[in-house]
């Protein structure tokens, strides 16, 4: 018996769903086509504005702030590439916000994925506080303050290596800027002349401040491809062009610099004196070799930048100088032809009764020599050379050297000082000036002064910047009268002088001592004093002028034979040698072996 055959076709019921469904997908595949058509035909450039706005960035390209360099070229200031970290609190915490609200949804999906997101926030926001080494929860009080703000930092100039690693956390509305970081690599040594910059990077002291326009540089911008971790993808285009700051070159050597701060420091710190400085200056061209200032400070270390110790004392501080006024007030006279050189002045009886004012020597010197004024430092003999010349040559003469007016060397903020006019000086006025008392200077300006001496009477403009080109002069007193000083000075370094401490071995020296009471509370005060000592070497020709001035020092037997001239020694010796300066002081055999080893000693 033959079975029945069956058949295949489906029942006309199940066709018609069949070609439903295929129709249905057949219509969704062809509007999806026909969307897909129309967005890449007639919304492309909506889109990738879309794209663009979610992914390109225009960032500001920070310049390359220009170096610090000292006359040979060895660096003082230089910058590093650094990052710093921002947030969006507003941002970030809507996002937050918007997770907590999904963790309540009746979705149950919805509300387990919003719930890992947010422990994926919480997490990483506690890795953020671990990485930029603060209390999680003082990072959680300075978000919930801000979090109406659109943008606040979090850390500013962090290395590049640690702010890849807050990317990698990918936390919504946390990105990072990049900056540059200022470094100096002699520290404290040569911080008051450098300066420092701010946070943001712009100059606040020293030549970083009074030549910050020259050394910032400009902003650029350009346009920028960001992934999800706001990581850069793709440079795309360069909007304005980042200007790099110009290198300074200064006049400083830092090899003088170093011993001279070396110096000042360890003898600062033996006297226990309140402050201190020093000044190294080229005679010749007036350039600033060395300036070296206590209690110092390390640049790179911003905790430690407290105003009284980044004071750059030597230029901005004033004094009154004591008897280092005297080769000044000499020359005035010699200037002024109230006096020749050969005079001699009776001091006797060793005192000047003015009235309310008595000028007194330690004893009575007698009738001496001007060599010997200055050797023996007498306040008597150098009252009676003021008060022989007029006020008008005195005045003119101090004017002339720079005291009164602001060196203009190169740094901010420096001191004028006081020297008031002559129609106002009484007989008092005239006399104390001529030992020191009665104006004040910054050391700057009494180095300055003093280099004449060594010039032949020219005064050559100062300056911390190194000079391209030889400068012109100023001749400020006859080459005789300067020559005549500078003899004078050498009696200071002798045995039984008050200068006899600034010797050096192989040169012969010119200088003065200076010891000054302190003008407080509208009286002198004889427990507080500025002892300094200024000097010029090689006398014979010289070429170097080093001032030392050291505030309140608290040891016995203060003056500034004691204790500023050990440091003119050190500080003038180490100069001399480092610039290979021949020695003016050796015997023939002596002289002829020093040049043979090429310079040592």
């Amino acid at each position: 018996m033959r079975k029945a055959r069956t058949s295949n076709k489906l029942p006309p019921v199940y066709r018609g769903r069949r070609f439903a469904l295929l129709s249905v997908l057949l219509f969704l595949i062809g509007v999806l086509l026909l969307r897909a058509g129309y967005l890449e035909v007639f919304q492309q450039q909506w889109l990738q504005k879309q794209a663009d706005k979610r992914q390109m960035r225009e960032v500001i390209v920070p310049p390359y702030r220009g170096m610090i360099v000292d006359r040979n070229e060895e660096s003082l200031a230089i910058s590093s590439p650094v990052e710093s970290v921002w947030c969006n609190p507003r941002k970030l915490f809507k996002v937050r916000n918007g997770l907590i609200e999904g963790t309540k949804s009746l979705d149950e999906d919805a509300s387990l994925l919003a719930k890992v997101r947010l422990d994926e926030i919480d997490v990483g926001l506690q890795q953020l506080a671990t990485l930029l080494r603060i209390d999680f929860s003082k990072l959680q009080q300075k978000l919930q303050k801000s979090k109406s703000k659109q943008f606040i930092y979090l850390a500013r100039q962090i290395p590049p290596e640690l702010s890849e690693d807050i990317a990698n956390l990918n936390l919504p509305s946390i990105s990072s800027t990049s900056e540059y970081r200022r470094f100096y690599p002699m520290g404290e040594a040569l911080s008051h002349v450098i300066g420092f910059t701010n946070i943001d990077d712009k100059g606040v002291e020293g030549i970083e401040r009074s030549m910050n326009q020259l050394l910032a540089g400009a902003s650029g911008k350009k346009r920028v491809v960001r992934d999800g971790k706001g990581r850069l993808i793709e440079n795309i285009e360069q909007v304005k062009e980042m200007v790099s700051g110009q290198e300074v070159a200064l006049s400083i050597d830092k090899r003088i610099q170093f011993q001279a701060y070396k110096e000042l420091k360890n003898q600062v710190y033996q006297v226990n004196a309140k402050a201190g400085s020093v000044v190294v200056l080229d005679i010749y061209t007036g350039e600033i070799l060395a300036m070296a200032n206590m209690p110092g400070f390390n640049p790179n270390v911003r905790a430690d930048l407290k105003p009284y110790k980044y004071r750059n004392r030597a230029v901005m501080d004033t004094f009154e100088p004591g008897s280092t006024m005297k080769p000044l007030t000499i020359a005035a006279a010699l200037e002024d032809r109230a006096i020749g050189a050969d005079v001699m002045i009776d001091t006797s009886p060793g005192y000047i009764d003015m009235g309310k004012t008595v000028i007194r020597d330690p004893i009575n010197y007698g009738s001496i020599t001007l060599d010997k004024i200055l050797a023996k430092s007498s306040n008597v003999g150098a009252s009676k050379v003021a008060l022989l010349m007029k006020p008008s040559g005195q005045w003119k003469f101090l004017s002339r050297v720079g005291i009164g007016r602001r060196p203009n060397a190169g740094f901010p903020s420096e001191a004028q000082g006081k020297l008031t006019y002559y129609d106002k000086w009484g007989r008092v006025d005239r006399a104390s000036l001529g030992y020191g008392y009665g104006a004040s200077v910054s050391l700057l300006q009494m180095a300055h002064a003093y280099s004449v001496f060594g010039t032949g009477g020219v005064l050559y403009p100062t300056s911390i910047i190194k000079r391209k080109d030889k400068v012109s002069g100023q001749r400020v007193m006859k080459e005789k009268n300067a020559h005549a000083v500078l003899r004078m000075m050498r009696a200071v370094v002798q045995k039984r002088a008050t200068g006899k401490r600034a010797k050096i071995d192989g040169y012969h020296v010119a200088g003065k001592t200076g010891t000054a009471y302190k003008f407080i509370n509208k009286r002198y005060r004889k427990d507080k004093k500025i002892v300094s000592f200024i000097g010029l070497a090689p006398a014979s020709n010289p070429r170097l002028v080093v001032a030392v001035m050291v505030n309140e020092p608290r040891v016995e037997h203060v003056s500034g034979g004691r204790i500023a001239a050990p440091i003119f020694a050190k500080v003038m010796a180490s100069a001399l040698r480092i610039l290979d300066i021949p020695p003016d002081n050796l015997p023939a055999e002596k002289l002829a072996r020093w040049v043979v080893k090429g310079g040592s000693s």
